[in-house]
Formats: C-alpha cells, structure tokens, sequence
C-alpha cells in the first residue's frame, strides 16, 4: 500500500504545479458560477471550460514526462502551459462574436455535466500522476485503484467542493450534510494507509454530520424536499462507503477491495461535485430564498423569495 503522501525531491515542482492548479480551478469554478442574477453567458462558459481542459493537458504532459523524461516530452509540458494560457482566451474572442451576450439554458444539464467531466478528469490526472510516482504497480486495477484513493484526488476534490459549498448560495439543511461529505473525502485517504484510524475518523465525520443535521431539524431550521433529497443521497453514500470500507478492513491487501472504496468515494464526491455545480447555474431557480424560520412567519418577517429566472 502506497503511503499517504509521497513526494520526493524530484517532484517538488510537480507539487507546486498541482497546488497551483487546483488554486485556479476553484477560482475559474467561482469566476463560471454566478451567485445570483441569470445563469452565465455562453461566452463566460466558453473560458472557464476551455481553462478546465486545458490543466487536464498540463497533468497529461506531466505525467508523460515523468514516465518518459527526454526533452521532447518536457517540450510537450512547455507547450500544454502555452495552450492553456492562449487557448481560452482566443476561443473566448471568437466566442463574443458567435454568442454575443446569449446565455445558456439553466434547466439544462449539458453544462453541468460537462464542467463536473472537466473538473473531475483534472482531480484524476492528479491522482494518477502521483500515484505512478509512488511506484503503484502499472497494473489497470492496481493504478485505478491507486488513483481513486490517492490522498491528491479526493482532497483536490473536496477543496474545490468546500469552496463551491461556501461560494453557491444553499440553504443550510442543505449545506450542512454536503460538507459533512466533503469532511469524508478529507479522511478517505486515511482508510487504505491504516483502516483502523481512517475508520474512526469516516465514523466520526458521519456522526457528527448527522447529529448537526438533526439537531437543526430539531430547533425548526426550515427543510424542503430538496433538503430531504440531498440529506437521503448523503445517507446513502455514508452506508456505500461503510460497507466498502468494512470490506477494505477486512481484506487491507485486496486490489478489488481497494478499488470498491475508491469508486464509491469516487462516485459520491463525482455526484456533489454535479449537484454543486447546477446548483450554482440556476441561481435564479436552485438557490431560492429558504422558507421563513416558524418565529419568523409568526412575527411577519419571513424571508422574500429570489426573483424567478427571465
């Protein structure tokens, strides 16, 4: 089992790049997402995604140098800097004429699944890269399972995901389980290294969720049906991922067991990853004021609701 961190004197720069990257992927995430008014124009979309893309290149050609150093390969790095640099901001020129100021369609879900494809192809690059150079054996399952549990993966995940939860406007009973499973991202890595500590850490999380999410019902926080949803979804995924890590524990040197608990922590972050980002398109719909507190509706002060989408 590769350890939870690995970095050598050699990749320190490649360190530095991948922090730097997920920096500007929550920035470009912030700059496509509005938090209120319409959804984005089509031009605003067309740089960020184009940005997206371009730094799952630059993991590309890091990975290929570092499999393969030559100078050729360390040219193809130079050059993927160069396109993400110029790249997005030409296809955003030809964009302002072919677009103008239209903007996309917020019901559709063809650009929140695209820019969760970009983002989330970005995360596994990372934890591709850094799982090779641990000296995972270059076996599919092996490497998949590497990746998926890679502590550069599912922290790099969670970052941009606690970001989106503090930039999206999201009523609390909604808020608050999201991060609680984010929090499970941060301790993942922890459950292959030593299962008896990432256990107690993924039971600690899970409880201490639940019991935020409860204790806020209990006090009259308002709790809609989206509330309900998100609360069961995360229910869900804390059962998946106790089980898979029951199994993970039972067998620590089992590539499938390995490879099931980083597909469901895969999945479950891949689904908040999605669910963030339509939220964050539709600010007009998904993130309407919540409904009045009970004290609020007596007194007569409850909340105006978000203007409907033009």
């Amino acid at each position: 089992m590769p350890p939870l961190f690995f970095v050598t004197p050699d990749l320190w720069l490649d360190v530095i790049v991948a922090v730097v990257m997920i920096v500007a992927e929550v920035y470009i995430l912030t700059q496509i997402l509005p938090r209120s008014g319409p959804p984005p124009a089509m031009t605003r979309m067309v740089i960020g995604s184009t940005a997206l893309v371009g730094s799952s290149g630059v993991l590309m050609a890091l990975l290929g140098a570092y499999l393969q150093s030559n100078l050729n390969t360390y040219s193809v790095v130079l050059l993927a800097f160069n396109g993400m640099m110029l790249l997005p901001p030409g296809l955003w020129f030809i964009s302002l004429i072919v677009f103008e100021d239209r903007k996309i369609r917020a019901e559709s879900w063809f650009w929140p699944l695209a820019i969760t494809a970009m983002a989330s192809s970005a995360e596994l690059l990372m934890g591709l890269f850094f799982s090779v150079a641990a000296g995972v054996p270059l076996a599919t399952a092996s490497v998949l399972a590497g990746t998926l549990t890679s502590v550069w993966y599912l922290w790099s995940m969670a970052s941009a995901m606690v970001a989106l939860l503090l930039w999206v406007r999201l009523d609390r009973a909604v808020r608050d389980p999201l991060l609680g499973l984010a929090a499970a991202g941060v301790v993942a890595p922890f459950v292959p290294v030593d299962p008896l500590v990432g256990a107690a850490l993924m039971t600690g999380g899970m409880t201490l969720t639940l019991l935020v999410v409860f204790r806020g019902i209990r006090h009259g926080h308002p709790a809609g049906a989206e509330a309900g949803k998100v609360l069961t979804g995360v229910v869900a995924a804390f059962f998946a991922m106790s089980v898979a890590g029951f199994g993970l524990a039972l067998a620590p040197g089992s590539v499938l067991a390995l490879l099931a608990f980083g597909g469901v922590m895969a999945a479950a972050m891949t689904a908040e990853f999605l669910f963030l980002v339509r939220a964050g398109l539709r600010p007009g719909a998904a993130n309407a004021a919540p409904l009045a507190h009970p004290s609020e509706a007596r007194a007569g002060g409850a909340r105006p609701s978000a203007a409907s989408e033009p």
